[in-house]
Order: structure tokens, then C-alpha cells, then sequence
């Protein structure tokens, strides 16, 4: 099998191939969208819900490279790719990374780690590539390093990085700017994009949203020569792939995120196809081991609040046609939030805890209930934090929290889900049901972070269990796709059954 690197190296264009290896070509880089069955293009039978990006039997984005190697690997294939060594800095060695970092480093009170280092080191070299780093790897630390490595090194002139939210935005330019006056003392000069913000004439690293950056024209994106894309796992928003195709000129492309999608799926053949191979995995119980995040343990809270005939109801609905399938899971999870049982045990569960909290849901509306119940049962300090949310606000709110105990933040997955970085949590309630390994790593990522005063970090998984006979309903499956990440991630759990009924008897059958 031969292929050339083409068209300025953003593509493999295969040469030579014989069938067996073309049928598996298309085998390997062809996979089906997750929700494909409910399509309504699948249903009606003009798309198969497949996407694949090997194009013509001939093009493929040459951020897959790697996978094109393992799957030769696996099945014996010869390869050749002329011009992949273009893909790789060879100027650079781990040694002399080393010596610049101790160097720079030389005064400051902490010094980066090894495998800080290291993936440093690997996002230079490979130049287009992915970093998995957990919540308190010190993946802002990394990029730091790798921006002011690049910029010292003269090996970039204007680096552009993309971020989620302007939270984010805010937090990377204050941290940039720590770093650097701790250690590199660079010409460091940070622009902000996001709605709102001001304009500056010159700068050598911009941060902005995507939803920001999207509505720039292709011209903008010829002054970068450097592209990073944090949270990598919200790449596969159509902004960012415009994105990352209006910027062509850009020779180095690196993602960074607590949670690439796992092996063999669509989303990580993405992730990959617009930016590179997974070159670093630093995974949370490494961190723990190592003594650099705080212990977890989960305790995993099955509630029995539905009554008998609401039960088989759901079980009839789950039997009787694909269209009520469709329609149950949302039944379930209104049926949850309109429970007052349900909203009283939750929020008699936060109140027992004096130390402070994360209160995360979903739906507005539940938020708001939760706020409000919580205001009517107690004097301690609580705030509340949606999309809606005035940016100064998040960022009073946050500081807050950082300082004593007993106080209660309740925020929305979006808002607090991701990047977010406050130390002094100690309870993390999931409220609202998930399955998406994303949101469930990236929601207790918020709670890792070491305290002087927290021995370790408590999450509370509140379970749905409308469950009848061998029927199990799909709040209760999401339940159990959680434990399957909490056994991967290597995160103690204990599950207990309360009987809501009979605590709140008023109003039991």
C-alpha cells in the first residue's frame, strides 16, 4: 500500500493499493453516526447514517496517518507514505526541551512535572496531534509551555487558540499571563475574542470562542501559524471544523481535552481527521496514584419515588412501538423533575453536607427549583449559574466559592461541566441523568483539584428507578452506563436503594 502526502500535507492520496487492503481502507475509516437509527434521512431510506473519510477510494485527511499505520499493523499490510516525515519536527529532542524548561523554570516555586514535560515535547515533535489529560494534569500549564517554547523558539510568529466558552477565554489569558511572569517572561501579548470584546492591534496569541471566531472570514485565519483547539472534545461542533478549515496555512494543529472519545469511533476518527493522532493519555487515576489530584469515590443513590401504576405505564410505552420508545425517554425525565419527592430528598441530601458543593442539572427549570427549595430551607449561601448568566457574575460566583465552607453552587452541565477551575469543591450531585462519558468525566473533573482542606472528592449519582419485572427504564440504563465509567476510570462506587414512599409518607400509595 502506497500513499503521498498532498494538497500543502492536509491530505494522504493512496498510489497503489490492492483490493483486500481497499476493502478494508473503506471498513476502517467508515462508521456510523450514534444516532443514526433515529434519523429521519435513515428512516426514510435515503441516507444509511455513515460517514466516511476515506473519499474516492483515494483521499483521506492525513491527520489519520497513524491509524492508517496500526491498521497495517493489524492486518500485515506493507505501507509506504512518501513525505510523512514532514509531519514531524526533528529539531527538536526531549533533552533539550528538558534544559530550556529548567532553565525558564529555574526561580519558579513549582516546576512542571515529567509527563508535563514529555507531552510537551510530543505536541512539538509530531506538530498535528491530540493530548488526553485529565482534570488537574495541568493541561493549561502544557499549553503554556508549548506556546512560549514555539514563541522563543522562533518556531512560531501568531498562535491562535480556540476555546468553548468565555469562561475560558477569561481563566486562559490570566493563567498565560501567571505562567509567564513565574517563569519565560516572554513578550507575552494575549488577544481576547468573544462577543463584546475589544479589539487590539497587536498580539502574538489570541484566544476566542468559536462562536466568536466562526463568523471571521477565511483571510483572518493566514495570519496563524500555530492552531489549538482546548476541549477538544467539543470539535465536533460544525464552528470549529470551519475553523479548522479556514486556517490551511497553519503548519502545527494540537487538541487538548480530559476525554478523546474512545477507539474505534466516529467521534475520534473526527477529532483526529482535522487535527492528528493521540500522542499523550494521562488519565485520572494515574493522577491519583501519583498524589497530584484528590481521591473519588461515588456513591450511586437508586430512587424509588413512582407509583405502581406510573411504572407498568412506562413499561407499556417501552413495549408497544418504536415512535413511544422514542417518546418515554423524555416522559421519564419530566416525570423526574415534577416529582416533589424527588426534589425534596435531593436537596435534604445537599443540606447534610457543610462542606461546599456542586449542584449540577440540565433543564432551567430544574435548576431553578432546586435554587429555590434550597433558599427555603436554609440561610447558607448559594448561587446560581446557567448560560444565561452575566460573565462577571461566573466569575464573582466562582471566586466565592473558594473561600470558607458550607456554601452551594448549582450550575448547569454547560456552564460548569468543562474547563472550569475551582478547587475548593468537595461534593459534586449529579441531578439529572447523563450516559455520555464526556459530560460524566468532564463533571467530576470539577471537583479533583487538590484543597488544603479536602481528603477527597464525594459524588453524588442520583438514579431514576421506575423499574417493574424485568423491565428497566432508560433513566435506570443511564445509571448503569455511569457505573461502566466509573469501572473504567477506576473510580471506587457504592450503590444504595432508598424507598422515597415511605420516607415522605404523606405521599406514599
Amino acid at each position: 500500500m502506497n500513499w503521498t502526502l498532498t494538497h500543502n500535507d492536509k491530505f494522504l492520496t493512496l498510489t497503489e493499493a490492492t483490493e483486500m487492503e481497499l476493502a478494508q481502507l473503506n471498513l476502517t475509516f467508515r462508521k456510523q453516526t450514534a444516532n443514526a437509527k433515529w434519523d429521519p434521512r435513515v428512516k426514510k431510506g435515503f441516507w444509511d447514517g455513515y460517514i466516511s473519510y476515506f473519499k474516492s477510494d483515494r483521499y483521506l485527511p492525513s491527520g489519520l496517518w497513524n491509524e492508517v499505520v496500526e491498521m497495517c499493523k493489524q492486518y500485515d499490510f506493507e505501507l509506504n507514505i512518501e513525505g510523512i516525515e514532514r509531519k514531524f519536527d526533528r529539531s527538536i529532542s526531549l533533552e533539550d526541551l528538558t534544559q530550556w524548561v529548567n532553565e525558564k523554570w529555574s526561580d519558579a516555586e513549582m516546576k512542571p512535572r515529567d509527563y508535563q514535560i514529555e507531552t510537551v515535547f510530543n505536541i512539538i515533535k509530531y506538530q498535528n496531534c491530540l493530548a488526553e489529560l485529565a482534570t488537574s494534569a495541568g493541561k493549561t500549564l502544557i499549553t503554556y509551555m508549548a506556546i512560549a517554547y514555539l514563541l522563543d523558539q522562533e518556531k512560531a510568529k501568531k498562535v491562535l487558540m480556540i476555546v468553548p466558552t468565555v469562561d475560558l477565554v477569561v481563566q486562559g489569558t490570566e493563567d498565560f499571563y501567571q505562567y509567564n511572569e513565574e517563569s519565560c517572561r516572554l513578550k507575552l501579548d494575549i488577544q481576547q475574542i468573544f462577543a463584546g470584546s475589544v479589539i487590539r492591534e497587536k498580539s502574538n496569541v489570541v484566544i476566542g470562542t468559536y462562536q466568536s471566531l466562526v463568523k471571521k472570514e477565511k483571510e483572518y485565519f493566514e495570519q496563524f501559524d500555530v492552531v489549538i483547539v482546548d476541549e477538544t472534545h467539543k470539535a465536533k461542533s460544525q464552528s470549529i471544523k470551519t475553523i479548522l478549515e479556514k486556517c490551511d496555512l497553519a503548519e502545527r494543529r494540537f487538541g487538548l481535552s480530559g476525554t478523546i472519545p474512545k477507539p474505534g469511533t466516529l467521534d475520534r476518527l473526527t477529532l483526529m481527521a482535522y487535527t492528528g493522532p493521540v500522542i499523550t493519555s494521562i488519565r485520572a487515576d494515574y493522577l491519583m496514584e501519583k498524589g497530584h489530584i484528590t481521591p473519588c469515590e461515588v456513591y450511586v443513590i437508586e430512587m424509588d419515588y413512582a407509583r405502581s401504576e406510573v411504572k407498568e405505564g412506562f413499561k407499556t410505552l417501552f413495549q408497544r412501538s418504536e415512535e413511544d420508545r422514542k417518546r418515554l425517554l423524555n416522559l421519564e425525565q419530566q416525570y423526574a423533575i415534577q416529582s416533589e419527592e424527588r426534589l425534596e430528598f435531593i436537596t435534604d441530601m445537599i443540606l447534610k453536607n457543610n462542606k461546599n458543593s456542586l449542584v449540577l442539572f440540565y433543564r432551567i427549570e430544574y435548576g431553578n427549583k432546586i435554587y429555590e427549595k434550597l433558599r427555603s430551607k436554609t440561610n447558607r449561601k448559594i448561587f446560581y449559574i446557567d448560560g444565561g448568566t452575566d460573565k462577571d457574575l461566573r466569575e464573582y460566583q466562582k471566586d466565592m466559592l473558594e473561600e470558607g465552607e458550607g456554601k452551594i453552587m448549582i450550575a448547569s452541565f454547560g456552564t460548569f461541566s468543562t474547563g472550569i477551575n475551582v478547587k475548593n469543591i468537595h461534593t459534586i450531585y449529579l441531578t439529572e441523568s447523563f450516559k455520555s462519558e464526556v459530560i460524566i468525566r468532564q463533571s467530576i473533573g470539577r471537583g479533583l483539584r487538590k484543597h488544603e482542606s479536602k481528603k477527597k472528592l464525594v459524588i453524588i449519582d442520583f438514579v431514576d428507578d421506575y423499574c417493574t419485572g424485568k423491565f428497566k427504564n432508560y433513566l435506570y440504563k443511564h445509571s448503569e452506563a455511569r457505573q461502566a465509567i466509573y469501572d473504567d476510570q477506576n473510580f471506587p462506587y457504592t450503590v444504595r436503594r432508598v424507598d422515597l414512599k415511605k420516607i415522605y409518607s404523606k405521599n406514599s400509595e
